[in-house]
């Protein structure tokens, strides 16, 4: 399917994680996702570490400050010591109303920049 400009001019971007360095885990703070309309694109960007992993997930909530759980395909492959970018669509289905990413399972001094955003579909055009 082509993309249309019309589509191109609805889509939201979510800043989940400005670029910083990671080196500890961490939850990022949780993001309104109610006015996306259709699937949610998740992008991770990690830069270059010395040594060690770091496991990335999508989470969600049905309240901002509220208990989140993990999503069903919602776990991005482990960040090593090689840079790159990783993309996880899920549907608006799978995702409550706030959502964020936590980081785990921190092993052997992980320390990389990374980032994070999420693309969607606003549900209303402006």
């Amino acid at each position: 399917m082509a993309i249309q400009q019309r589509n191109l001019e609805q889509l939201q971007v979510f800043n989940i994680r400005t670029p910083a360095t990671l080196s500890t885990n961490n939850d990022t703070t949780g993001v309104d996702l109610t006015a996306i309309d259709g699937d949610a694109l998740f992008i991770l960007n990690a830069g270059t570490s010395s040594a060690g992993t770091i496991d990335a997930k999508i989470q969600h909530s049905l309240t901002l400050n509220g208990t989140y759980n993990d999503v069903t395909g919602g776990a991005f492959a482990q960040l090593s010591t090689t840079a790159g970018v990783q993309k996880l669509a899920i549907p608006r289905e799978e995702l409550r109303g706030f959502f964020r990413i936590s980081f785990s399972g921190l092993a052997a001094s992980y320390s990389a920049p990374v980032s994070c955003v999420a693309v969607g579909a606003a549900r209303y055009a402006t």
